[in-house]
């Protein structure tokens, strides 16, 4: 996480970010702590979606971070027709699952990044990505040990 979030340190000053499949938050607190204006989170897990809010009141970030429980599938739509954009897009969704291809087409068909914002997707290193050519330039792929990150552009 560190080292993704050296490379992104240039992009999150004045930065929303979005954070899908979000788990226990770590993206989310991480680009706070670096100075995003907003994290959101987008967590099925009610526990841990309830536990990550609840851990940014009580640190004081609560009016910088939060976390949607509900279905990636369903929240973005939503996330779209209401106009709300984000200069950086996290995603490290369930391995194997084809989560990370699917997801991307979820973002051509329901916009949510800004016109040249990051995609930042997580993913194991042997599993393939299908990046939809049309809509995101893949910026480049950063390997640490079994674990790639794959920076796409929209």
């Amino acid at each position: 996480r560190r080292a993704i979030f050296d490379f992104l340190n240039p992009y999150l000053e004045a930065a929303h970010l979005l954070d899908l499949y979000s788990g226990t938050g770590s993206y989310l607190f991480e680009a706070v702590s670096r100075g995003v204006l907003s994290a959101t989170g987008v967590e099925r897990e009610r526990r841990l979606a309830e536990a990550v809010n609840r851990e940014a009141a009580r640190v004081g970030v609560g009016d910088r971070l939060r976390c949607r429980c509900g279905d990636v599938f369903a929240v973005v739509p939503e996330m779209h027709a209401r106009g709300e954009r984000f200069h950086i897009i996290t995603m490290a969704p369930p391995q194997y699952q084809g989560l990370i291809d699917e997801t991307l087409r979820l973002l051509v068909a329901h916009p949510v990044s800004e016109p040249g914002g990051l995609i930042v997707c997580q993913h194991d290193t042997k599993e393939d990505i299908v990046v939809p050519d049309a809509a995101f330039e893949i910026e480049q792929c950063r390997t640490y040990g079994n674990t790639t990150f794959t920076i796409l552009r929209a």
